[in-house]
């Protein structure tokens, strides 16, 4: 890390009765920097501010959340930006009764990029099939909440791969996500991406490829569907969009899936 300001003063001190440190109480959003400006800035905006509303986490009082992002950005070239905001301390036990509506807090880090994505997205990335499940929960699927136990056991097993990154299904054996990304892939002449709505996260980066391609297939995904892709992409605001070379012991062409990166770069 080499920045960080909590509700717009530079310094890195959290009480230790935060509700996002007792409970995950709060939400968060990465984003990339490039010459001192916040790709998809509005986006970011919006998911925090939508999240807080779900959430019931008062922000009014950080003020301009927007205007304090792009400042933060300003002087970086490149970097990765991190926005958690938290419900503050107060309350008892889960309950958040007498909890300040100005207790919340906007922590805003400055980290290093990491610049080995710009090999993968010419070299293509090998994915392996994780041994482990996450959960169902349509009450917070889709959402970027700071509980990521699940997120943490996940790249543990990961850090023992010989892999770049793992494919996660849920607890109904149906296709979600990566460790960190969301996936898309070509099968019968036709982009799919696994449906979000009952786990995993609705990432930025997938709703603007959904956007800017159209008719892509959302709908839920087996595991033996996934393998018998032509192409598979994985895809988040950091990395951008990374072709996939190899699959477990299947290898996939990736020259549609860097098409549609230099079309989104474009």
């Amino acid at each position: 890390m080499i920045f960080c300001s909590i509700n717009g003063k530079e310094i890195n001190d959290l009480a230790v009765n935060d509700r996002g440190l007792a409970y995950g109480d709060g939400l968060f959003t990465t984003a990339k920097v490039k010459d001192g400006q916040v790709d998809m800035l509005e986006q970011h905006v919006n998911r925090l501010i939508k999240g807080c509303i779900f959430l019931g986490i008062d922000i009014e009082h950080l003020g301009d959340i927007k205007k304090l992002i792009i400042s933060s950005a300003l002087t970086y070239e490149l970097a990765v930006l991190k926005v958690i905001i938290t419900a503050g301390s107060g309350g008892r036990g889960y309950s958040r009764v007498g909890l300040s509506n100005q207790s919340s807090k906007l922590i805003i880090m400055i980290s290093d990029f990491p610049k080995h994505y710009f090999a993968l997205a010419e070299t293509g990335v090998t994915l392996a099939v994780s041994k482990q499940a996450i959960s169902v929960s349509p009450m917070l699927s889709g959402l970027k909440h700071l509980n990521r136990l699940e997120q943490v056991l996940l790249r543990q097993e990961l850090d023992s791969q010989p892999v770049d990154d793992l494919v996660v299904s849920n607890a109904n054996n149906e296709v979600i996500e990566t460790t960190c990304a969301n996936i898309f892939y070509l099968r019968d002449n036709r982009w799919h991406t696994p449906d979000v709505s009952l786990s995993g996260v609705n990432g930025l980066m997938r709703q603007k490829i959904i956007n800017i391609l159209g008719n892509i297939n959302v709908s839920s995904t087996s595991i033996d569907e996934l393998i018998s892709a032509k192409e598979i992409f994985i895809c988040n605001s950091i990395m951008g969009i990374l072709p996939v070379k190899r699959l477990a012991q299947n290898e996939l062409l990736m020259s549609q899936s860097k098409r549609i990166r230099d079309q989104l770069i474009e």
